[in-house]
């Protein structure tokens, strides 16, 4: 399954887009009060939120990041409202930015891996 989405995302790799950029459009479409909650954030600090996102995606054991994520999560609901269904939201987000920049590429079974993936890691961090 990581490999689909491992597949998925290098297939991004000979575009220029900007696919972080989609991605936030798309998330903040899907919960209008996230964007608020993050216009205290700049590129940088996005880009980077992203780039952990992409990582815990293809980490293989996420027993071993239950407890960094937890920090995270009890960080991130208490100082700034987060919700946990802003995560499925933002991992979805990826998704559907990801699909429409490799367009006629893409696979049925990369849907499937992305769905899967964000379902583990909504159980693995008690997200849900």
């Amino acid at each position: 399954m990581n490999d689909l989405i491992a597949e998925s995302l290098e297939l991004l790799s000979e575009s220029d887009a900007d696919i972080y950029g989609r991605v936030y459009e798309h998330f903040f479409r899907m919960n209008p009060g996230a964007e608020e909650l993050m216009t205290h954030m700049d590129e940088l600090t996005l880009g980077r939120m992203l780039e952990e996102v992409t990582r815990l995606l293809m980490v293989d054991d996420l027993g071993a990041e239950s407890a960094y994520v937890a920090f995270e999560y009890n960080n991130h609901k208490t100082a700034y409202s987060v919700q946990s269904r802003m995560y499925r939201q933002l991992f979805d987000a990826f998704a559907i930015a990801v699909k429409e920049f490799v367009g006629g590429a893409w696979r049925p079974e990369f849907d499937e891996a992305w769905v899967s993936r964000a379902k583990e890691l909504e159980q693995a961090f008690d997200l849900g």
